[in-house]
């Protein structure tokens, strides 16, 4: 009986690390494309600026460069991100132990998106 026990607990543990392990790169997945994602949807918010100003439906003025410039620092934060991501990783990392910095990344970029859509949009409305 004691042989079984050692044998289910041996089970266990193989499955409790392979767990682990799918977790982390869940993990570590999800973080990169939220990043990649803020990314792609603050280019996004810019480029329909850019039309806008070509269709002559918006003039350009200090809402427009503010906006842009928050859009772009959204971008640039979440390109550090997924740079610091990658790094991380090369060195030998786990995604729990960088998990601080990531957050830091993904606020600074959700931040500046919201704060440079939500002030262009609040200025063509106001």
């Amino acid at each position: 009986m004691t042989t079984e026990n050692n044998s289910e607990k041996q089970e266990s543990t193989d499955v409790t690390e392979l767990n682990k392990a799918k977790n982390e790169t869940v993990t570590t997945e999800l973080h990169f494309d939220l990043l990649k994602q803020y990314a792609w949807f603050s280019s996004a918010v810019i480029g329909a600026l850019i039309i806008l100003i070509q269709l002559k439906v918006i003039e350009i003025g200090q809402d427009v460069y503010i906006s842009i410039g928050l859009l772009s620092l959204s971008i640039i934060f979440s390109l550090t991100g997924q740079d610091y991501l990658v790094d991380s990783l090369l060195k030998g990392k786990s995604i729990y132990q960088m998990s601080k910095m990531l957050k830091f990344f993904r606020g600074l970029s959700m931040g500046c998106l919201g704060f440079g859509s939500g002030y262009f949009f609040a200025g063509i409305f106001l």
